[in-house]
């Protein structure tokens, strides 16, 4: 029997909804629901937009029935926790919930630990039906957020993340080159998502401070090159294209432009994010547009185009 899961997603409306929506129907192919059930295992450490995820143990509009489930289940866990999962949809009473939670784990064997437990066990109740499982909490998505070189420019780790889940969808076997990584966010979260990626930059500082990057965290900072990106002669599945600016670079709309049409050369599906809206001008490159959205924060924007070549 598949189990069945429960991923809990969370975001900003304000500058995140764009990408958020966007992700999660690339990655399920279904609408969007906050609370969404399915059968599908999904690493949710790639998002970070998946707060939690519940594997869901037994399910059932009577709680008697989950409590004589676990009586029969023999379930043992060192230092766990059941507790009552609150959600946006449905108010259980305080001392509703705190008697359930000790029903539920007066059957479960092993040690409780209230304080920072080993294993969080949840119940939670959505349309009249309650569902008790493991609860598995996203935590530790931005452990590269600091890193020993950066630049107040640099892409957020949520649009990296974004971009990334965006090209590889559920194929997490694609070749994937960022072939202008600056200081290697795209690379360092490629990397943490356990994808094989490959960066590289033509300035030689910059290169130089991304493979130190790439070393602090115990990656192979050869993975990292000084390289111009028409000089690329490999083939990847996925660019990954975070098109400079003008921040630090002399980079006008036709130098970007060119940039972008220069990816064709090695690939044939482009993830490109740009400050303004290119969508028209990277179809007139000859590339077809398969999905976009957008970060938004004050004045500052990031488009992240999904794109492949035109056959």
């Amino acid at each position: 029997m598949s189990k069945k899961y429960m991923y809990v997603y969370k975001y900003y409306p304000q500058y995140e909804e764009s990408m958020a929506l966007c992700e999660f129907e690339n990655i399920f192919h279904e609408p969007y629901e906050k609370y969404f059930f399915t059968d599908y295992d999904y690493d949710y450490k790639r998002s970070v937009f998946i707060k939690e995820r519940l594997t869901i143990f037994k399910e059932s509009n009577d709680p008697e029935e989950i409590i004589a489930y676990l009586k029969d289940a023999h379930l043992y866990y060192e230092n766990f926790k059941v507790i009552f999962y609150k959600n946006d949809e449905v108010h259980v009473p305080y001392e509703e919930r705190l008697s359930l939670c000790h029903r539920l784990s007066e059957p479960i064997a092993g040690t409780t630990k209230l304080h920072e437990p080993d294993v969080e066990l949840a119940i939670t109740k959505l349309n009249n039906i309650y569902y008790f499982g493991l609860l598995e909490r996203n935590r530790d998505w931005h452990r590269y957020e600091v890193k020993p070189h950066s630049y107040s420019h640099s892409l957020p780790l949520k649009v990296a993340r974004c971009a990334l889940n965006l090209g590889v969808g559920n194929d997490l076997s694609q070749s994937i080159i960022d072939p202008c990584c600056g200081v290697g966010t795209v690379v360092l979260e490629g990397l943490a998502m356990g994808l094989n990626i490959r960066g590289s930059d033509i300035n030689r500082w910059v290169s130089y401070k991304a493979r130190l990057n790439l070393e602090h965290f115990g990656y192979d900072p050869l993975l990292i090159e000084k390289k111009d990106i028409h000089d690329i002669k490999e083939q990847y599945d996925l660019c990954i294209l975070d098109v400079p600016y003008g921040v630090y670079s002399n980079c006008s709309v036709d130098d970007q432009l060119l940039l972008i049409s220069a990816t064709k050369s090695f690939c044939k599906r482009l993830v490109v994010i740009t400050h303004e809206n290119y969508k028209e001008r990277i179809a007139s490159l000859g590339f077809v547009i398969r999905n976009q959205c957008m970060y938004k924060r004050g004045n500052f924007a990031r488009y992240i185009t999904l794109c492949e070549v035109e056959k």
